[in-house]
C-alpha cells in the first residue's frame, strides 16, 4: 500500500488538491493554474525591507505560482488551457507543487486525477502514462528546502470531471457507502470549470455513454463568459493603469469576495467594485448554459430528476439556474446531503476522487 493517497483536480483555472489524513481527516490545498519564471534572488536586507515569496524548483528552472505571480512578476505568465494540457509537463508541475505543499517529501504515492469526461476516452491512457514515465518518480523543491524532494506516483488513476462529485453524495469521508437514493433515476451533472463546462449523465448512478457526444463544451466555462468579459471592461473604464491587469486579477476577486463579500479590485490606488460587472456576465453566462445545454440538450430538464451544479463557476450561476422561473427545485441543494453539506462546489471533484480511492482500498 502507498505511503500516502492523494487526489488532485489540476483544472484549467485552478488546482484543487487533498491528501488524506486517516480516519476521515485530509488536508487541502488550493492554487491557481499559473506560474511564471523567477530567479528567487535577495538584497539580503532582511524581512519587511524586500518582498518576501515562495517558489518552486523543477526540472532545473524556479517558478512563482498561483497569487504570488501577479504579486511578484507579470513577466512570462504562463497558463495553459485545451486538450493538450492533459499529462503535459504543466499539468504535472502543478500536481507535484500541491502534493508538495501539502507536505509530501518523500515516499509512494497513490494517485487520483481527472480529465473532462468529452475528452476522456483520448485522454486516459495518456494521462495515466505520462504520470506513470520514469517509474512515476518525481522531484521537486520548495523555498527553504535542504534538499530536493523524491516521491513516487505509485498508482494513477483517471477518472472523468464530475464522477468525483458524484462519489461525494454516496461515499462518507472514509470511503464507506452511503445507502442513499440522491443518485436513483436520471441526473445531470454541470462542471462549470475555467475551461470547459461538462455535462454528465447519470442513470441510476451509472455514466451514460451515449452522452458524450454532449459531454465537454471546450471555452465554455468561466474563462470566457466571465473573466475575460469582466478585464475588457476593467481595462476600458480604469485606461491605462489597467493596461498590465490579467484574468488572475479578476480570479482572485472573484475567489476572495465569494468568501467575505468585498470584490473590490485596487488598481494604482483606484478601488474597483466588480459585484455588478460579475453578476451581470454571471447571468449572461447562466442564460447561455440555459439555451445551449439546460435546453438545447436536456430539453429543459424534463425527465431529469435532478442538476447538480459543481466546479468554480457554480455558485456564480447557481442563483439564476435555481430561480423557479428557470429550473427551480431541479437544482440540487448540496447542503440538504450530510455527505456534501459542508463541501464547496469548487472542492467536491477532488475530495470525491479521495473518497473513491478510499473505498478502492478497502478491497
Amino acid at each position: 500500500m502507498a505511503d500516502y493517497i492523494a487526489s488532485v483536480d489540476a483544472g484549467n483555472g485552478g488546482t484543487n488538491a487533498v491528501l488524506s489524513q486517516g480516519k476521515g481527516g485530509y488536508k487541502s490545498f488550493y492554487t491557481p493554474s499559473v506560474r511564471a519564471a523567477a530567479t528567487g534572488d535577495s538584497l539580503g536586507l532582511g524581512k519587511g525591507w524586500e518582498l518576501d515569496y515562495d517558489f518552486v524548483d523543477w526540472n532545473g528552472h524556479r517558478y512563482v505560482v498561483g497569487d504570488d505571480v501577479i504579486r511578484v512578476t507579470r513577466r512570462q505568465l504562463e497558463h495553459h488551457m485545451g486538450a493538450q494540457r492533459y499529462g503535459n509537463e504543466m499539468h504535472q508541475f502543478l500536481v507535484a507543487t500541491a502534493l508538495a505543499r501539502l507536505g509530501v517529501k518523500s515516499g509512494s504515492i497513490d494517485l487520483t486525477l481527472f480529465a473532462p469526461p468529452g475528452l476522456y476516452n483520448d485522454l486516459k491512457t495518456f494521462v495515466h502514462d505520462r504520470f506513470s514515465q520514469r517509474g512515476g518518480k518525481v522531484e521537486i523543491s520548495l523555498k527553504g528546502d535542504k534538499k530536493p524532494r523524491k516521491f513516487q506516483y505509485e498508482t494513477v488513476t483517471v477518472w472523468p470531471e464530475g464522477i468525483g462529485a458524484a462519489a461525494c453524495f454516496v461515499l462518507d469521508d472514509v470511503g464507506e457507502i452511503v445507502p442513499s437514493d440522491i443518485l436513483a433515476g436520471e441526473i445531470v451533472i454541470l462542471d462549470c470549470g475555467a475551461h470547459t463546462l461538462d455535462a454528465l449523465q447519470l442513470t441510476n448512478g451509472n455514466f451514460n455513454p451515449e452522452s458524450l457526444q454532449h459531454a465537454t463544451w471546450e471555452a465554455g466555462g468561466v474563462h470566457v463568459h466571465i473573466r475575460e468579459p469582466v478585464l475588457r471592461v476593467v481595462k476600458k473604464q480604469i485606461g491605462d493603469d489597467a493596461a498590465n491587469l490579467t484574468v488572475d486579477d479578476i480570479d482572485r476577486v472573484i475567489r476572495l469576495g465569494s468568501v467575505s463579500g468585498d470584490y473590490t479590485l485596487t488598481v494604482a490606488g483606484q478601488d474597483a467594485d466588480l459585484k455588478p460587472l460579475l453578476d451581470k456576465y454571471a447571468e449572461r453566462y447562466a442564460e447561455w448554459i440555459a439555451n445551449n445545454i439546460a435546453d438545447g440538450v436536456f430539453d429543459g430538464f424534463r425527465g431529469i430528476r435532478s442538476v447538480i451544479l459543481v466546479g468554480g463557476g457554480a455558485v456564480l450561476v447557481e442563483p439564476y439556474l435555481s430561480k423557479q422561473t428557470w429550473y427551480g427545485s431541479k437544482i440540487l441543494d448540496r447542503s440538504q446531503h450530510k455527505t456534501t453539506a459542508k463541501l464547496h462546489p469548487v472542492d467536491m471533484n477532488a475530495i470525491g476522487g479521495l473518497r473513491f480511492a478510499l473505498h478502492r482500498l478497502k478491497g
